[in-house]
């Protein structure tokens, strides 16, 4: 398992370079200009001199070559001397990734808003993980009854429903006409007493519950179809055949089976968490990644859209890694020679 994970990781190495000169390229044809947020009023030359101070007048494979050296050495670099205040080399004059509409270091933004992400997208996450799961064991063991038939019944809805849709619908039902939680997220909460307590619980409420419920409904039915494909195998019936009880043969040994299947997709699902869920954040006003991204666009931020979307890449790119590695812990036939 070890020699098969530094494998990974080493082939990870290069395909992260390949992403990052894909995102760069994409980027760089794009339309954007880091002078177009400058006074109309700024002569052409100075403009001409913060193109040039800023390298925008390099050849591509140049300011490709530049970029991977602040994503890859300095950013990291930075991370470590924040996370164990040190400074490795000269961290003092260290150049770093800088949006061009606030003009702060992309990533120390990416962080500030990255609370209010992980509070309310990850609980939603892993609700719909502790939801999903049972109901869709439950619904594929007693296929065709009641419960099966309702569960149905409401992860189609949920996910055949838009999240814009049952975010708009919630903040009618629940902020305007019942008046039971706010109609948007309050960032600048601290939570310091019970009441501000309360206060975040309310205001996370409907986002939470919006997304749990569209992140339920696609992962129960997957969970349901793979439980039923699994019910009906001959190691099934010899497990039944020598005494073992329903019990343990659902938890022992069909649920460890049906879940490798599930586990790739929650894999690729943990990534959406913070580029997924956009559109939730703007409805609820949730000052989270998505909304940044969104910001980001709109204003034409090359770096701080290039700095986003690589991240989101390098998540996708451990968490596979992750889910290989799990294969092997719910399933001893898998190895990795």
């Amino acid at each position: 398992m070890a020699q098969y994970v530094i494998r990974r990781i080493l082939f990870a190495i290069p395909t992260l370079v390949v992403i990052s000169l894909i995102i760069f390229a994409i980027l760089d044809l794009a339309p954007g200009d880091p002078t177009s947020q400058l006074p109309l009023t700024l002569p052409a030359e100075v403009r001409e001199q913060i193109r040039e101070s800023l390298g925008f007048n390099d050849p591509f494979i140049i300011q490709w070559l530049k970029w991977m050296q602040l994503m890859f050495i300095n950013e990291p670099l930075h991370i470590i001397d924040s996370i164990f205040n040190t400074c490795i080399g000269d961290c003092e004059s260290r150049a770093r990734i800088i949006s061009w509409s606030s003009r702060a270091p992309a990533v120390d933004i990416i962080f500030q808003r990255l609370p209010q992400t992980l509070w309310v997208l990850g609980a939603s996450f892993v609700l719909g993980i502790l939801i999903a799961i049972p109901v869709g064991i439950i619904s594929a063991y007693k296929q065709y009854s009641a419960f099966d038939n309702i569960g149905t019944f409401v992860t189609m809805i949920g996910y055949s429903a838009p999240t814009f849709f049952t975010g708009i619908l919630a903040i009618i039902v629940f902020s305007v006409w019942l008046g039971w939680f706010p109609s948007f997220y309050d960032s600048t909460l601290v939570v310091n007493s019970w009441d501000t307590f309360l206060a975040h619980v309310k205001q996370m409420a409907m986002p939470v519950a919006v997304l749990t419920l569209f992140n339920t409904a696609a992962l129960s039915r997957f969970t349901r179809a793979s439980v039923l494909d699994n019910l009906n195998e001959d190691y099934v019936r010899t497990a039944r055949s020598k005494g073992l009880g329903e019990t343990m043969v659902v938890t022992t040994h069909v649920m460890r089976n049906s879940l490798i299947p599930v586990v790739t997709l929650i894999a690729l699902q943990i990534p959406g968490i913070f580029a997924g869920a956009i559109i939730t954040e703007q409805i609820f006003r949730i000052n989270g990644l998505g909304a940044l991204l969104i910001t980001a666009i709109g204003q034409a931020d090359v770096p701080m859209v290039q700095t986003l979307t690589f991240m989101f890449a390098f998540l996708i790119v451990v968490f596979n890694l992750l889910a290989d590695v799990t294969y092997g812990v719910l399933d001893p036939r898998i190895r990795y020679d």
